[in-house]
């Protein structure tokens, strides 16, 4: 029988990018390890380690929001071109009924035209 699998949430980006983040992963990891052994240098190095590993995670998150940044401009640029393409063609469509108006129009004014011309022959 299977057991039933339990779903986790999937963080978004910004829960994962807050600007907390680091208080948060330290108030988590309070009191989790226990009691740390070492000698003093030891621990000096894995701090140094953690540190270094912090700086890198808090470049990385920079990076992050930086891509989703640019990722959202991006996006509204190219709905902004798509609105102004949409926006063209709606005017030349306009100005091809316009176009086609007008030369509806001027058939039906030759039309006259040829009417009179062909009365006026049929008279002579």
């Amino acid at each position: 029988m299977k057991k039933p699998e339990k779903h986790t949430e999937t963080p978004s980006i910004e829960k994962l990018l807050s600007k907390d983040w680091k208080d948060k992963l330290l108030a988590m990891g309070s009191g989790n390890f226990g009691e740390i052994k070492g000698t003093p240098e030891s621990l000096a190095e894995k701090e140094r380690q953690l540190m270094g590993m912090i700086n890198q995670l808090t470049s990385l998150r920079e990076q992050l929001l930086a891509a989703h940044d640019e990722q959202k401009k991006l996006a509204a640029s190219q709905i902004e071109k798509q609105r102004q393409q949409m926006e063209l063609a709606k005017q030349q469509q306009e100005q091809i009924a316009r176009q086609q108006q007008q030369l509806l129009q001027q058939q039906h004014k030759i039309n006259l035209l040829q009417q009179q011309i062909q009365c006026g022959y049929d008279k002579l």
